[in-house]
């Protein structure tokens, strides 16, 4: 069972091999696709033993998840300012969303075979995680200034969540780096009372 997000040490060396490891994927993925990776090529890359990689991780492509993953959240990161009207904040979420898509498109090869892995499955769970926390901040932020909703908004947001969750493995499918479009495309999709992105 993996401990990079669930139990991780905060140890200092810890932390520090969980980075070498990581950086070691990303300057591997510079030359060769993420199958071809195996354990004992990234320990060497990382200089790290195999038995510290298997402290942290039980597979190259769960390491690759917790990378992705978190690459996807800090991209989704926005900071909308209270006060502002609905039109301006839904901007705000837009460019986040567009965002998110650029960080694919730059690693769309790797996100590619990472949803062909064995481990997609928890790729998928974990970025459900992230957007769910996500579309509830964007929820309260509207809401707050405005947004007239139900209390009582699980399914708006779970249905945001999964939707942006297949949504990107759809961009990452494709060829395409028209993040324009395919941002305007998702936000045709949105719920019916999530505002305008115009007055």
């Amino acid at each position: 069972m993996t401990t990079s997000h669930v139990s991780a040490s905060e140890d200092p060396r810890a932390l520090r091999s969980r980075q070498r490891l990581k950086d070691a994927l990303m300057h591997l993925l510079q030359g060769e696709e993420l199958s071809g990776i195996g354990v004992a090529e990234l320990c060497r890359e990382a200089g790290v033993h195999r038995t510290t990689f298997y402290g942290h991780y039980e597979s190259v492509g769960e390491l690759a998840a917790d990378v992705f993953a978190s690459m996807i959240d800090e991209a989704s990161a926005v900071d909308p300012v209270n006060d502002q009207p609905l039109h301006v904040i839904a901007r705000v979420y837009y460019d986040g969303t567009a965002s998110v898509l650029r960080a694919v498109a730059r690693e769309r090869q790797a996100i590619r075979s990472l949803l062909e892995s064995s481990v997609s499955l928890g790729f998928r769970r974990r970025l459900r995680t992230y957007f769910v926390k996500r579309a509830a901040e964007a929820i309260e932020v509207m809401r707050a200034n405005g947004l007239d909703l139900p209390q009582n908004t699980d399914v708006g947001t779970a249905f945001i969540a999964g939707g942006l969750v297949s949504s990107l493995e759809l961009w990452a499918s494709v060829d395409d780096d028209d993040v324009e479009t395919f941002t305007r495309r998702v936000f045709r999709n949105m719920p019916g009372w999530w505002p305008d992105l115009q007055e």
